[in-house]
């Protein structure tokens, strides 16, 4: 099945169905809002979440890192969800299990860890953006230039399809303008802002399984 691309500024970059991208120029593999911890956060909380909501997330980023063996790993932000708990000692070890894929981190409004965790498992963290070329990676969305393009997560951006009757199925997308481009959260735990049918906008839902343009 051919895989569908965004051609960005003379880059390739893969829209994978496991709700990331794949920039094949630099061998990255980018993602947004793991909401990592959220599981152990809503159980200390009172709320029956099953330990396994929290490691499905890790066992699918496992498996594209053995599948695409990238030089980096780019989180757009929002990586763990709360204070600390002992789902970041599982990413850790998923990081340790990767040694030759450096983890970038650029932080989102959920990422209050202390910098001692993050230097523990070698992640690299920007404060607010991180900037290659005229492309710009940020976890919402900032002023830029005419000329630069800005790719980002935060919103959970998703689209609502519809069958035939009252069907109708929202399912997570890639949301990208002239001069944007929205990532849907890789975290299973997460919610779905619901996106414009927009003329001037390229569409991508994410079965899961596979993906295509609405």
């Amino acid at each position: 099945m051919e895989i569908p691309v965004f051609h960005i500024d003379n880059n390739t970059f893969e829209i994978l169905p496991q709700k990331a991208l794949f920039w094949k120029e630099k061998q990255t593999l980018i993602l947004s809002d793991l909401h990592l911890g959220k599981a152990s956060h809503f159980r200390k909380n009172g709320m029956a979440i099953p330990i396994e909501s929290g490691l499905e997330d890790l066992i699918q980023l496992d498996h594209l890192l053995e599948m695409y063996h990238p030089k980096r790993l780019l989180i757009l932000g929002d990586l763990f969800h709360s204070a600390y708990n002992q789902e970041w000692e599982y990413f850790g070890s998923l990081l340790k299990k990767h040694p030759d894929t450096e983890c970038i981190l650029v932080r989102g409004n959920h990422d209050i860890l202390q910098m001692h965790h993050y230097e523990k498992y070698n992640v690299v963290v920007y404060k607010n953006t991180l900037k290659e070329g005229n492309i710009i990676f940020a976890h919402d969305v900032i002023e830029i230039a005419e000329h630069e393009f800005i790719i980002t997560g935060h919103i959970h951006p998703g689209f609502v399809l519809f069958g035939k009757g009252r069907q109708r199925l929202a399912l997570p997308c890639f949301y990208k303008k002239k001069n944007s481009l929205i990532l849907p959260a890789f975290g299973g735990l997460t919610g779905l802002a619901r996106m414009p049918k927009d003329k001037d906008a390229e569409i991508y839902v994410s079965t899961g399984e596979r993906v295509f343009r609405v």
